[in-house]
C-alpha cells in the first residue's frame, strides 16, 4: 500500500512510520511536511533513506499536488497547527494550515482522478471543551482557535470526504521524540525543559486541571489499526487510556524523574482558551477494535524522562 502523511516529520508521523517500516507493512511512503523551525529547531531533519518527502505546505495546492504524483491510496493527515495558547494569537496562522490545508486535500479527492481508498484524521479532545468521561457523541464545545480549527477539520471531513474515512481525537500524546524546542508542545516536553534548566514551573489555575496522558507508541498502535479495517470506516474514535490524571501530580513526578531542583508554582491564572479536565471515554473504540492501551503512565514517564535526559546530556 503507498501511504501519504501529511505532517509525517513530526512526532507522531515519525512513529507511525518507524512501526510502519518494522512491519513493511506500505509499499511505498510519502511524507508531506514544512518542517518548520518552530517544531523542528535549526538542525537537518532526520531522514528516512526509503520515505519520499515532500516539503511543503498543505496550504499550497502545488504542494499537494506533488504529493499526489506518488499515487498514494490512503491518506493519514496529520499535519496541524498545535498549542492551544498559540493559538489564541496566530488566528490566520491555524485557520490557514488547519482549515485550509484540510480543505485542500477534500478539494483534490473530489475533483481530479486518485486511488485513495480512505483518510485517517488526527483530530484531539479539544472539540469536546470542558468535561470528564466524555463520549464521541457528545456535544462539542471548543473554547479556542486551535479546537475549532480541528472541529473544523472534522466537519470538513464528514461532509465532502468522498472516501471513507476514520477521525481519531486523540487526547493528550506525549512520549520520547516529542520535540524540546517547541515552546507550544505538549506540556510534559514543557516542563521536563525547565525542570532541567531549574526554572520555575508554572501550574495554572488551582493546579488541579486533569488530563488523559497517552503514550505516543500506544497512539500509532491505535491508529494504525483502522489502515486496512473497514470497521472503522465512517467512525470518530477518542484515542487514551480513560484516565484523568492532574497536571500537579505529572509536574512533580517529571521533576522527580529529572532530579530538578526547581519550584513548581500554582499562579490561580486562567489560560484563555484552556479548560480544566479532559478526558475521553475509550470504550467504542476498545470493543470495536479489541485495543487498550499498554503503557502506564509511569512506565510512560520514566521512557520519556530517560530519553529526555539523553538528549540533554
Amino acid at each position: 500500500m503507498r501511504i501519504l502523511i501529511t505532517g509525517g516529520g513530526g512526532f507522531i508521523g515519525t512513529k507511525i512510520i518507524e512501526r510502519l517500516r518494522d512491519r513493511n507493512w506500505a509499499e511505498k511512503i510519502i511524507v508531506l511536511d514544512n518542517f518548520i523551525e518552530q517544531v523542528h529547531g535549526k538542525e537537518e531533519p532526520n531522514y528516512f533513506d526509503d520515505v519520499n518527502y515532500v516539503i511543503g505546505d498543505v496550504a499550497d495546492m502545488d504542494s499537494w499536488d506533488e504529493a499526489m504524483a506518488y499515487d498514494p491510496e490512503l491518506i493519514i493527515h496529520l499535519a496541524s497547527e498545535t498549542g492551544t495558547g498559540q493559538s489564541m494569537d496566530k488566528i490566520s496562522r491555524y485557520v490557514k494550515t488547519n482549515v485550509l490545508g484540510t480543505a485542500n486535500m477534500l478539494e483534490i479527492l473530489n475533483s481530479r482522478d486518485h486511488n485513495v481508498k480512505k483518510v485517517i484524521l488526527s483530530s484531539s479532545r479539544a472539540v469536546y471543551g470542558d468535561g470528564e468521561n466524555i463520549e464521541t457523541n457528545k456535544s462539542l464545545n471548543p473554547v479556542s482557535i486551535y479546537a475549532l480549527t480541528k472541529l473544523d477539520q472534522e466537519r470538513l471531513i464528514q461532509i465532502s470526504c468522498p472516501v471513507p474515512y476514520t477521525i481519531y481525537r486523540y487526547q493528550n500524546v506525549y512520549g520520547p521524540g516529542q520535540s524540546i524546542a517547541n515552546p507550544y508542545t505538549g506540556i510534559i516536553s514543557i516542563f521536563s525543559e525547565k525542570f532541567n534548566n531549574n526554572q520555575t514551573v508554572d501550574i495554572w489555575d488551582d493546579g488541579e486541571p486533569t488530563r488523559d496522558f497517552i503514550y505516543v507508541e500506544d497512539v500509532v498502535s491505535a491508529t494504525i489499526l483502522s489502515i486496512e479495517n473497514s470497521k472503522t470506516d465512517y467512525q470518530i474514535y477518542n484515542i487514551g487510556t480513560g484516565t484523568a490524571v492532574s497536571i500537579l501530580k505529572v509536574s512533580i513526578k517529571l521533576k522527580e524523574l529529572i532530579n530538578s531542583d526547581a519550584n513548581i508554582q500554582i499562579t490561580e491564572y486562567h489560560r484563555p482558551g484552556d479548560i480544566m479536565h479532559a478526558y475521553g471515554n475509550i470504550d467504542k473504540f476498545s470493543k470495536d477494535m479489541y485495543w487498550k492501551p499498554k503503557f502506564t503512565l509511569e512506565q510512560g514517564l520514566s521512557n520519556f524522562a530517560k530519553w529526555f535526559k539523553e538528549q540533554t546530556i
